[in-house]
């Protein structure tokens, strides 16, 4: 099961779950982790990629002993603490993990998308937002900066998350007098 974890501070993310992950003996925690996205930065007059966090300041860890976990944290309390619900170390959410799962890669990466933006409406046709249920989630798009703000679920809050979409084509179908094809209205 996933918990989550947050960074306190200033602190860098990267450190912070390294430090976690020393503090942990063998088998108490199967995974840990920090969900990221791809993101397009545009210099040097090219693109390029760069992983980003997609919870800035948490990171997940994978394990069945949350209480071993909870023990293991207490001495890095100036540096992190556990995520809870009420008082209580919960797991994420079995339908929230599931759904995290189809958006992430194998390394808890998030690829970009890329589609169209025709009539309006959304035609995503590669990467992890081409599902229906997934694309209905965004609630704005920068195309200059290549960026989906989305609204996703995690411990029951809703959290504003970026992902990369990179819309190819602005199409206007009434323009060129074909008719509009369904998809997701902006």
């Amino acid at each position: 099961m996933w918990y989550v974890v947050q960074a306190l501070g200033n602190e860098d993310i990267e450190k912070v779950c390294g430090k976690c992950r020393t503090a942990m003996p063998e088998g108490v925690v199967k995974e840990l982790f920090i969900p990221r996205y791809i993101c397009l930065k545009h210099f040097k007059k090219e693109w390029h990629e760069k992983l980003l966090p997609l919870f800035p300041d948490y990171f997940f860890l994978d394990t069945e002993q949350p209480e071993e976990v909870q023990e293991r944290l207490k001495p890095l309390s100036r540096i992190m603490k556990p995520v809870r619900v009420g008082k209580d170390f919960v797991p994420v959410y079995p339908e929230e993990q599931r759904f995290l799962e189809e958006l992430m890669d194998e390394r808890h990466v998030i690829q970009k998308s890329t589609g169209n933006l025709i009539d309006g409406q959304f035609e995503i046709y590669e990467g992890p937002l081409q599902d229906e249920k997934k694309y209905r989630l965004i609630k704005k798009v920068d195309r200059h900066r290549r960026l989906a703000n989305l609204e996703v679920q995690l411990l029951g809050t809703v959290r504003q998350v970026q992902v990369t979409l990179e819309i190819v084509k602005k199409i206007n179908t009434a323009a060129i007098g074909v008719p509009a094809l369904g998809g997701m209205e902006r």
